[in-house]
């Protein structure tokens, strides 16, 4: 079966996709829930291709890559001299959107501050630029999506209670890929179609019962984002070999990494392979001990949040692009 971009045969998938033909056939707000990875923005942007504002724009807003200090500009826009720099009016997400769907990703950053303008420009469908007095009527389907639970925000009142009833008028919850293993067949198929490789010897391999085997044992803490990230590596290689961890063999002592060493590589690709292993290692276990909060595995790795997206994006561990 298939909604939009999305694939899956499996229960959960199922009942998925009869929320988001529901949802489609609505103009009402959704709020998506799901792990990194899972496919929020996919979810999203099919929900508006099957609606009657396909014709319009689908524009997205990462509310968590973007400093708080210009998410307000981003969102409404601003006038010419409204700051320094601003030298000519430019239009924010929410006009851009008139007439068809802004898609606010990772709402659940939004700060305290402007968490009520975005109430007010629900309720009103009226918004107004950095700098300006005047409000513009705005004719637009809001899809919000976070990885994190908004009512356990609520309740820790980091989210305001009214945003999140307004936001969760139709709210979806997708499931894991761990949850969902019976889809690792089509997916891993969707996968070799899109990249063009379906008649090849890698291709062949990637399909067999056996490799499906060992990528069902992997758990995917990045879900098909990362499964996607992790096949189109293995083409570009031309192997198909399991994910670390998801070999059959027993596993090794506690800290100590047994190495996989390919000595038919030149030095430098292999410690780049190696490299690639840690990282992804890493950031799935910072996210893990953190909540998904993103924010806060920052902090605690030292590092500058945009730039921790930037390495989650690389790695499959969180979403950008409209791909599952």
């Amino acid at each position: 079966m298939r909604f939009g971009r999305m694939v899956g045969s499996s229960a959960a998938m199922r009942t998925l996709f009869a929320l988001l033909q529901r949802a489609s056939a609505s103009d009402a707000t959704v709020l998506i829930e799901g792990e990194t990875g899972t496919g929020k923005e996919v979810s999203a942007l099919a929900i508006h291709e099957e609606s009657s504002r396909a014709k319009g724009p689908f524009v997205v807003v990462d509310c968590g890559a973007i400093p708080a200090q210009l998410l307000e500009s981003e969102l409404f826009g601003y006038e010419r001299g409204a700051f320094t720099g601003a030298i000519a009016a430019r239009t924010g997400a929410f006009e851009a959107a008139d007439g068809g769907t802004i898609f606010l990703d990772e709402i659940g950053e939004l700060s305290l501050d402007l968490q009520p303008k975005i109430l007010r420009a629900l309720e009103s469908r009226k918004v107004k630029r950095v700098g300006s007095n005047t409000y513009s009527p705005i004719d637009v389907r809001v899809i919000a999506a976070t990885n994190r639970s908004l009512r356990d925000e609520v309740a820790a009142r980091r989210f305001r209670s009214d945003l999140y009833y307004r936001l969760a008028v139709l709210h979806i919850k997708l499931p894991p890929l761990r949850d969902r293993k019976s889809d690792l067949p089509v997916l891993v198929d969707d996968v070799i179609q899109q990249i063009g490789v379906q008649d090849t010897e890698v291709a062949t391999a990637m399909r067999s019962p056996q490799f499906i085997e060992l990528l069902a044992l992997y758990q995917w803490p990045g879900n098909v984002r990362q499964l996607r990230n992790y096949l189109e590596r293995r083409v570009a290689l031309g192997e198909a070999i399991p994910p670390p961890g998801a070999e059959t063999s027993p596993p090794p002592p506690a800290n100590v990494e047994e190495p996989m060493i390919d000595l038919d590589q030149p030095l430098k690709s292999a410690r780049e392979e190696w490299n690639s292993i840690f990282e992804s290692r890493y950031l799935g276990a910072l996210l893990s001990r953190h909540g998904n909060n993103v924010s806060a595995a920052a902090r605690a790795a030292g590092v500058n949040r945009v730039h921790l997206y930037r390495l989650l994006r690389k790695y499959g561990l969180r979403e950008s692009d409209p791909e599952q």
